[in-house]
């Protein structure tokens, strides 16, 4: 019986984080030969936003959130008694940073510790510690996970990896595959992206892009609607205003169904500056929406299969250009009929890799071999 103690910052929270280590932990915990712990730094919620198999036990180190520095060093002794306590076999960091805790309660226990990358190597969520964090877990962790095989090829490079590196995608279990979707209104085209309206997502480009397509194509009338809400909503109003694309581009708010949006576009869009592994791309297509993105770090490239379900667009230095491309992609799926019903029809052809049965296999596979 292996005894395997996820650990996170928060499992109660809502995140995309939260989401998965939660779907990897439950199916784990049904495997035979696994008992699976989860460990928090604390809760905030007393019921998680995710359903916990009832198998698993939960446990969390302080009533308050802990800030990185000096309040740690009581909860590395807490996570070495709880190691010792539950004799846990192996200890998996849903978050990269929570290292610094892990790699001092490897050193007195000797569990196995696997570092959990959910972002991406360049990206260091404005901290300047988890460039130092992941130079440790290079060195100490026996394995790095890593969410696409371009990160890991990132941390190949830029790190001398002593324990094991592999990829393992996030699981899309949480979406349904839509087998049945009835045929789009072609006449009706929509135009859908998602996300919080911040720096990363970079929502502030769409109407340059939309205003390519209604100068470039003026005979093709569209609706461009992004839901979500954020920091940068003002911002990205000034900029339709600037572009003169109100009539075309429309600011949702936040949406808590997405499925009658997804139903009702025709195409996906993603501006986004970087990302880990976006899975809005991967609820697109599991609607059947050819998805159109800069191709960036990380993920899309994984995602999409360029010119048979969706179109990459090489981002360059000239936002200019950048925008000149991607209008162009869109435009093409929304003015010829034929190409986008054959875009469609693929846009589940590779989806099998973010299935639980494959993402579960690759988790087994590497803590057996730890």
């Amino acid at each position: 019986m292996k005894r395997i103690a996820f650990f996170s910052g928060d499992i109660t929270r809502g995140g995309g984080t939260e989401r998965v280590g939660t779907l990897v932990a439950n199916a784990l915990s049904k495997e035979t030969g696994y008992q699976v712990y989860f460990i928090s730094l604390t809760h905030k919620s007393t019921e998680p936003a995710y359903e916990i198999a009832p198998e698993i036990t939960r446990s969390c180190f302080s009533k308050k959130w802990i800030n990185p520095g000096p309040g740690y060093l009581p909860v590395i002794f807490k996570l070495i008694r709880y190691i010792r306590r539950n004799k846990i076999d192996i200890l998996i960091d849903i978050d990269g940073v929570l290292d610094i805790l892990s790699i001092p309660a490897k050193w007195i226990t000797k569990v196995k510790l696997v570092s959990w990358e959910h972002f991406y190597f360049y990206n260091e969520m404005g901290t300047s510690y988890r460039k130092i964090i992941r130079k440790m877990a290079a060195r100490y962790a026996d394995a790095i996970v890593t969410l696409t095989e371009q990160d890991k090829g990132f941390y190949q490079e830029n790190l001398k990896i002593r324990g094991r590196i592999q990829a393992i995608h996030n699981p899309a279990d949480y979406m349904q595959p839509q087998n049945d979707v009835p045929e789009r209104n072609y006449e009706n085209k929509i135009i859908l992206s998602v996300g919080r309206l911040c720096e990363a997502k970079a929502f502030e480009r769409i109407p340059q892009i939309a205003a390519g397509i209604k100068n470039n194509y003026p005979e093709l009338s569209f609706q461009w609607l992004i839901a979500g809400e954020g920091e940068l909503r003002a911002q990205i109003e000034e900029q339709i205003r600037r572009w003169d694309v109100e009539k075309e581009v429309t600011l949702l708010g936040h949406v808590s169904e997405l499925g009658a949006l997804y139903g009702e576009a025709l195409v996906y869009v993603m501006t986004s500056r970087y990302e880990g592994l976006p899975m809005v791309l991967l609820e697109a297509k599991m609607h059947r929406l050819p998805c159109v993105s800069f191709d960036i770090m990380t993920g899309p490239s994984e995602i999409i299969q360029d010119g048979i379900d969706g179109y990459l667009v090489s981002s360059p230095e000239n936002e200019n250009c950048a925008a000149e491309k991607m209008a162009h992609g869109i435009a093409r799926l929304l003015t010829d009929h034929e190409l986008y019903q054959k875009f469609s029809n693929h846009t589940q052809d590779n989806l099998g890799a973010f299935r639980m049965d494959a993402v579960k296999s690759c988790w087994k596979e590497l803590l057996e071999q730890l």
